[in-house]
C-alpha cells in the first residue's frame, strides 16, 4: 500500500473525529454565515482536505466577493435569475418572439381581411356603375340606326305650350304598320317633303311649305325633360319637320312626325307631349321658325295622331300669336296642315301589298 492510499484513508478516519463545525449565524439579510465561523472552518478544512480548500476558495472567487464578506441580497437573486436563464438556454427568447410572431400574424391576417371587404365594397360599387353606364349608351342610340340621346334645346328657348291639345285615338287602318319593321332606315326627307307637300290647301285656305328638317336626334326636337326621356324609352330613331304659312302670312303651321318603335309607344310619347296631363312634366315641341310670334309666345293650338309606329303632331297658330276668336280659319288651316302626312298613308298601302 502507497503512503498516499494511507494518507487518504487516514484522511477518511480522521473525519469523523474532527471538531464540530462551528455553527452558522444569521444575520438580517437572510442567514448568510458569519466571517469568523467562516474562516475557521476554512482553517480546519485545509488542514485536513486540502483539495477542498481550494474548490471553496474559487468557489468563493466565482461569486465574485472576498472570503467572509456579506451577500447582496440583490445580487443573490440575479445569480439566481441568470442560473435559470442559462437553464433555460435560448428558450426565453424563443417563446417571447413565438409571441410576437402570433400576435403579427393576427394583426396581419385581420388588416388583410378588412383590405379584402374594401376591395370587394370596391368593385361591386365599379361594377354598378358600369352597368349604369351601359344601359344609358344602350338607351342613348346603341344598336339602333338612329340616335337618342338627349339633347338640351337651345339657351333662351321657347317654353309655349298650346293653349288647345287634342289627342286623336288611334286608328284601325294604321295597323299594317303598327310595329316598325327591323333593320328599317330613317324617314326620308325628299319622299317625305316631295312635290306633293309643297303646297296644302282646303277650303280656300292654301298653306305654303317654307323650310323642312329631318335629323336622327329626336330630342333636339323638343324641350322638356318629360317629352325628351318619352321619345328616348319609345326608341325613336328619327323626325322630320317643316313650316307652312299661308300666302298672306297671317298664319303658321308646323308639321312634325317622329318614328318609334310601335303603336304603344307612339301613343306614350303623344301623352307625354299633352299639357294638360298632369303626371307629366312641362314640355312640347320647339318651334323651328325664327322671326315670327306665332308658335314662340301667345295662343297657339295643336294635334296628335297616332299613324302606327309613327306619330305626327300638327301645331298652328296666328304668325302675331293673336287668339283667334270666332274665326274658325285657325281651325280650318290646323286641318290643312293633315295632309302634310300623306307619306305615312303610302306606308300602310305598301305594307297591304306585302
Amino acid at each position: 500500500m502507497s503512503n498516499s492510499d494511507r494518507t487518504g484513508r487516514g484522511r477518511r478516519r480522521a473525519r469523523p473525529d474532527a471538531p464540530n463545525r462551528a455553527p452558522r449565524e444569521s444575520d438580517e439579510a437572510g442567514g448568510v454565515r458569519d466571517s469568523g465561523s467562516d474562516a475557521e472552518t476554512g482553517a480546519q478544512r485545509g488542514a485536513g482536505a486540502p483539495g477542498r480548500g481550494r474548490r471553496t476558495g474559487a468557489s468563493q472567487a466565482r461569486r465574485g466577493g472576498r472570503p467572509g464578506a456579506p451577500v447582496d441580497p440583490v445580487s443573490k437573486f440575479s445569480a439566481s435569475a441568470l442560473r435559470r436563464v442559462s437553464v433555460l438556454g435560448d428558450r426565453p427568447a424563443q417563446v417571447v418572439y413565438g409571441l410576437a410572431e402570433q400576435s403579427t400574424r393576427a394583426y396581419g391576417t385581420k388588416a388583410l381581411a378588412g383590405l379584402l371587404a374594401l376591395c370587394v365594397v370596391a368593385l361591386v360599387a365599379l361594377l354598378s356603375v358600369l352597368t349604369y353606364q351601359l344601359a344609358n349608351a344602350t338607351v342613348a342610340g346603341t344598336g339602333t340606326t338612329g340616335s337618342s340621346a338627349i339633347v338640351a334645346p337651345p339657351e333662351g328657348h321657347s317654353t309655349l305650350v298650346p293653349e288647345l291639345y287634342q289627342s286623336q285615338p288611334e286608328d284601325d287602318a294604321f295597323e299594317p304598320i303598327a310595329d316598325r319593321p327591323d333593320g328599317a332606315g330613317p324617314i326620308p326627307e325628299d319622299e317625305l317633303f316631295g312635290s306633293d307637300t309643297e303646297e296644302l290647301e282646303l277650303d280656300g285656305q292654301k298653306l305654303i311649305r317654307d323650310q323642312t328638317e329631318t335629323t336622327d336626334t329626336c330630342t333636339s326636337m323638343v324641350w322638356g325633360e318629360a317629352a325628351a326621356e318619352s321619345l328616348v324609352e319609345a326608341e325613336c330613331t328619327s323626325a322630320a319637320s317643316a313650316v307652312f304659312l299661308d300666302s298672306g302670312e297671317e298664319y303658321i303651321a308646323q308639321f312634325t312626325l317622329f318614328d318609334l318603335s310601335s303603336q304603344d309607344s307612339a301613343g306614350s310619347v303623344a301623352e307625354a307631349l299633352d299639357p294638360g296631363e298632369p303626371s307629366t312634366a312641362p314640355g312640347f315641341l320647339l318651334p323651328q321658325k325664327d322671326g315670327v310670334d306665332g308658335l314662340h309666345k301667345d295662343y297657339s293650338q295643336a294635334t296628335a295622331q297616332v299613324m302606327g309606329h309613327y306619330l305626327a303632331v300638327y301645331w298652328v297658330a296666328r304668325t302675331d300669336g293673336a287668339e283667334p276668336g270666332d274665326d274658325d280659319t285657325l281651325s280650318t288651316v290646323n286641318v290643312a296642315a293633315m295632309n302634310a302626312s300623306t307619306w305615312v298613308y303610302r306606308q300602310v298601302g305598301e305594307a297591304e301589298q306585302k
